[in-house]
């Protein structure tokens, strides 16, 4: 069973650049303007939801970096096809960038050494063609923290396996380290780029006190001028964790405004068209599909749950548009598949609590404040209300005010699907109105999963 998240693997990389699935490449060739555009010593925040999709526009930036400086991993063809006229601008200002995952080091109780081996991946002997001089001078880094922490110098050891250790917990001298990182930069660093640029992604995942020490140390250390900084977080997520830590009245935000110079939001993302890239038919015309459509949208759908919820989205989508029978001849017919059915299964997903508490009957209050912001659902369900109590609006409950009415409405098909007595009253009110409350229909919105052969 694969993952459903879409992982920032190579190949993904080169496709998001290509296919341009979350229609970023405008932020990606503005970004892209701006790294080398500023003057140095100069750092950017990435500022984004969790799921929203950063660590692929980071590395996306990061790989355009790479083809676009000769020395790296130059690919000036697919560059110019991808980006066009930004293409030609990138390689008169060659950069190396370096990615750190601050989240998948965060057991450190000091972020310098792993930080200072993304540097030493990144500028690797076997991927910099004739600056090898700038790989043997970050290792040459490395051996002075190592030696300064008293940690010894097997450098390998320290690249390729980091532990759980607590050899940085001796670390004092920041200035020689300071020191050694400035000559690197000024003495190598010119021979392969122009400018480093410094990825650091998940910094809201970490531990806030993890968190704080890469923002610190960053900083402190790489403040030269051909190193641009770029952190990759949810800024108010990572306030909110901090805040945690030290107390409500720490004013989180404002404290990392003090880290970064200027900060920038991606666009969020538009889920019909990202679920249409990942093969769900959004363009069928069902109402199914346009109350999904809505419904994401009113969530701001990030990237992570559009991915989650494609696979469910696109089985019942199938299973419904092969079962002429859930259509009939109006929208109306059959209401709970084309009009109930997407919302549960969007509740599900953004409010698992309040999805046990609808199928095991014993409340169903959610339903419709999430419908409600579906204008289309809001439609029909008012024309399923006239076809149903059109004659009897006078009777109670059906003269109540608009809005009772509605979730009156939603409430009595739940019951009917959900209840476990067939004598609830509130499903004698449904009289008039084209629903399937067969064991069969009942499995399904169960399930929200199509019945298996045979059922």
């Amino acid at each position: 069973m694969k993952r459903v998240d879409e992982e920032p693997t190579p190949e993904a990389i080169e496709d998001g650049l290509t296919q341009d699935p979350l229609h970023r490449k405008r932020e990606i060739e503005d970004f892209l303007k701006m790294l080398i555009a500023v003057e140095p010593p100069y750092t950017f925040v990435i500022d984004a939801p969790w799921g929203s999709g950063k660590t692929f526009f980071v590395k996306q930036v990061a790989r355009v970096l790479q083809m676009a400086n000769p020395t790296l991993d130059p690919d000036l063809e697919t560059l110019n096809a991808t980006l066009g006229e930004t293409a030609t601008e990138l390689p008169a200002t060659p950069c190396l960038p370096i990615y750190f995952n601050a989240w998948e080091d965060d057991h450190f109780d000091n972020p310098i050494l792993p930080i200072l081996a993304s540097i030493a991946n990144a500028a690797d002997e076997q991927s910099v063609k004739g600056g090898k001089d700038f790989g043997k001078g970050v290792i040459s880094v490395i051996e002075t923290a190592a030696s300064i922490i008293g940690y010894g110098v097997d450098i390998n050891g320290i690249i390729e396996s980091f532990s759980g250790t607590d050899f940085l917990e001796q670390y004092k001298a920041e200035k020689e380290l300071r020191s050694k990182i400035g000559e690197l930069i000024k003495n190598h660093l010119p021979k392969i780029a122009k400018r480093a640029i410094i990825f650091i992604d998940e910094l809201d995942r970490c531990r806030p006190e993890f968190a704080i020490k890469v923002l610190e140390q960053t900083k402190t250390l790489f403040q030269q001028e051909n190193i641009v900084v770029v952190y990759s977080t949810d800024i108010t997520q990572l306030a909110h964790s901090l805040q945690g830590v030290y107390g409500s009245s720490f004013e989180g935000r404002k404290y990392l405004e003090r880290f970064y110079d200027k900060r920038l939001e991606l666009n969020p993302i538009k889920p019909a068209e990202y679920l249409l890239y990942k093969g769900v038919n959004t363009m069928d015309g069902y109402t199914f599909m346009d109350i999904t459509i809505d419904l994401l949208s009113y969530k701001q759908a990030s990237l992570r749950a559009c991915n989650r919820l494609a696979e469910p989205i696109a089985n019942l989508l199938d299973y419904i548009s092969k079962h002429n029978e859930y259509f009939g001849d109006t929208k109306l017919q059959c209401f709970q598949y084309n009009c109930l059915l997407p919302v549960l299964n969007i509740l599900a997903y953004y409010e698992p609590l309040a999805w046990h508490e609808v199928k095991t009957g014993t409340n169903y209050f959610a339903v419709y404040e999430l419908a409600s912001h579906s204008g289309l659902f809001v439609e029909l369900l008012d024309e399923a209300i006239e076809k149903t109590w059109g004659t009897r609006k006078g009777e109670l409950p059906y003269h109540q005010e608009t809005e009772c009415r509605r979730s009156r409405f939603i409430e009595d098909v739940c019951a009917a699907i959900y209840s476990a007595s067939n004598t609830d009253p509130r499903i004698r009110e449904l009289c008039g109105i084209d629903l399937d409350i067969s064991p069969h229909c009942k499995k399904l919105f169960q399930r929200l999963a199509p019945p298996s052969a045979g059922e």
